[in-house]
């Protein structure tokens, strides 16, 4: 039986079809759905920029404020070697407009609980201390994000996370 799903996404194609599998899976087995997004490290990539000018950023927009800390000031000292500040805003609006529609889609979709949650670091290690503090059954990820070419080298997301995770992972494509 299915009772947590793990949701890893990025706004990339593959993230969206697996986020499309994770709610339908969700929604099937009444299962509780926690959204993972991973603040990219890089600059922005030409897709992550493409997807800055369709939702409109612009250079006047605030993240929320979260009660520990604005995700921004989170995003900017992780950051550290990016000098340009909208860049570093862009990055965390992104984040969470994909984590609120993903949150909306789910919950359209019928299914109950669904929470998420926007984090800074690596990638793997981030989604899987995830699926392991909420006991997940399932991590649902895309084969492929919205990382460079340096993913050929250093190894996919996906694969580390299905080679080191403690349940089962579906890659979609």
């Amino acid at each position: 039986m299915i009772k947590s799903i793990v949701l890893a996404i990025d706004g990339s194609v593959h993230a969206k079809h697996a986020q499309t599998v994770a709610i339908d899976l969700a929604s099937k087995y009444d299962a509780r759905l926690t959204l993972v997004h991973v603040l990219t490290r890089d600059h922005p990539s030409k897709e992550f920029a493409r997807m800055a000018e369709v939702e409109h950023l612009s250079d006047s927009a605030q993240p929320r404020v979260s009660e520990k800390e604005n995700t921004y000031s989170m995003v900017a000292r992780f950051l550290g070697s990016v000098n340009d500040s909208n860049e570093a805003r862009v990055i965390a609006l992104l984040g969470e407009q994909i984590v609120n529609k993903a949150s909306a889609s789910a919950t359209k979709a019928g299914v109950a609980k669904v929470t998420a949650e926007i984090l800074i670091g690596d990638y793997a290690n981030n989604i899987l201390e995830v699926a392991k503090k909420v006991d997940a059954d399932m991590i649902v990820m895309g084969r492929r994000g919205l990382s460079n070419l340096k993913g050929f080298v250093t190894g996919s997301v996906s694969h580390k996370v299905s080679q080191r995770a403690e349940c089962s992972v579906l890659t979609v494509k």
